[in-house]
């Protein structure tokens, strides 16, 4: 059986969290502390209850997501992975299915013209193994505490003048990312908040990838500074081990996006408007 959902569509949402049992499965690009506090508020803590969220520093800078949020789904004890290349808004509530175009914001949830199907069908079946295959594919991070903390560092460090604007609506600051996203998915809160918040191999790694002059990258030519890395770090013999290690953390915290079915090839999510010095 398949229901229609269209703006506001917030109670729904509600009563489905106050109904589920088992589990509830949700997926979206941008979620805000007032949506994660609602449900928390409306959901039953001893079933399974896991998110998938578009982790970029640059979201979380602009305000379309906040970091907050992330933190108090934690609280519950809810799973969390960054699924870089999100766009679906999914929500399943043990056999029931939401599709819809509303992301969890409270834009989303009440103001923003949405639509969208409920599913209570056999479907249902078919959607959560979807959803869990890609939620235990190992290729997408989970997001920590410690990786939220770091990420909040970064913004902590960003200029005043860089900051997001006071007043600016969730709605807009959502189309101002679906308008231009090569661009809008990247953090201009300055090189300098990431630099000041990054240490040892973390900072050395991330400045090797500033002297790269392109956006997208190849693990090769992170590699050509083994030799340079070598010297500041003399009594480790697995350079390019620490390399991809160091990587793998700037994707984590939103910096670094691995692109899918290209291994080696990787793509900076900060404005980069020039490098340090060549090596």
């Amino acid at each position: 059986m398949f229901e229609i959902i269209n703006s506001p569509w917030e109670k729904t949402f509600v009563r489905l969290l106050h109904k589920a049992k088992t589990n509830v499965y949700l997926a979206s690009p941008f979620i805000k502390s007032q949506t994660a506090s609602l449900i928390t508020q409306n959901i039953n803590n001893s079933l399974d209850f896991r998110y998938i969220n578009s982790f970029k520093l640059a979201y979380f800078h602009k305000g379309a997501s906040d970091l907050d949020a992330l933190s108090i789904l934690m609280k519950e004890n809810c799973k969390q992975k960054n699924v870089y290349s999100l766009h679906a808004k999914l929500f399943i509530f043990d056999n029931t299915a939401i599709i819809t175009s509303g992301n969890l914001t409270p834009s989303g949830l009440r103001k923003n013209l949405e639509y969208g199907i409920l599913i209570h069908d056999s479907l249902v079946k078919d959607i959560k193994k979807d959803y869990l295959s890609i939620f235990n594919n190992p290729d997408y991070p989970n997001i920590t505490s410690a990786i939220i903390n770091k990420a909040q560092d970064i913004l902590d460090a960003v200029p005043k003048e860089k900051r997001k604007k006071l007043g600016v609506t969730d709605k807009s600051l959502f189309e101002e990312i679906a308008a231009e996203p090569d661009t809008e998915e990247l953090f201009d809160g300055g090189i300098e908040s990431i630099i000041s918040s990054l240490t040892s191999w973390k900072k050395d790694v991330f400045e090797c990838l500033l002297k790269i002059p392109n956006e997208v990258f190849t693990l090769k030519q992170v590699y050509s500074f083994e030799k340079q890395l070598n010297i500041v770090h003399p009594n480790n013999r697995t350079i390019q081990q620490k390399i991809r290690q160091q990587l793998q953390y700037l994707r984590d915290i939103g910096l670094v996006e691995f692109i899918d079915g290209k291994p080696g090839v990787y793509r900076k999510l900060w404005t980069q408007k020039h490098g340090l010095c060549s090596k």
